[in-house]
């Protein structure tokens, strides 16, 4: 049911037993979804959904006394809303590595115009204002980081 998966080492521990857990509610809850759907009112099927339902809140208890390494991992909460919303969480990464790309590459096209705008502006300087020339190049200097 998930769509990535971690690979196991020391650090990530606490989240491969979490998604593990998690997984694990996902499956109860189907299971007493089904459980309910097919109760026929027997002793045995009612049996059947009461143990469910116990070991269900076993779990949803474990999930909610997290490990305290992972106080260190928070959730942003248009992924909570996402998952609230019943919507798949990697489409919200999907979305904003999306975002993030055309913000990149709209900075670049900004630093990149004024780059060019800077010499011009110094060529322009150094042609009307002969005298500047040797302080124009030391602000060029700084300006481009020294390169």
């Amino acid at each position: 049911m998930t769509t990535t998966n971690l690979i196991p080492n020391a650090t990530n521990e606490p989240l491969q037993a979490t998604t593990v857990l998690i997984s694990n509610i996902i499956e109860s809850l189907l299971e007493l979804g089904i459980l309910v759907h097919d109760n026929h009112g027997t002793q045995q099927s009612n049996m059947a959904l009461v143990n469910n339902m116990q070991t269900l809140i076993k779990q949803l208890k474990q999930l909610s006394n997290p490990p305290p390494q992972l106080q260190n991992h928070l959730l942003p909460i248009d992924v909570i809303s996402y998952v609230e919303d019943g919507r798949n969480p990697d489409i919200y990464t999907r979305e904003f590595v999306e975002v993030s790309a055309k913000s990149n590459a709209r900075l670049k096209g900004k630093m990149l115009a004024f780059k060019k705008l800077q010499g011009v502006l110094s060529a322009k300087l150094k042609r009307e204002f002969p005298r500047l020339e040797t302080a124009i190049d030391e602000i060029e200097k700084k300006s481009n980081g020294g390169v």
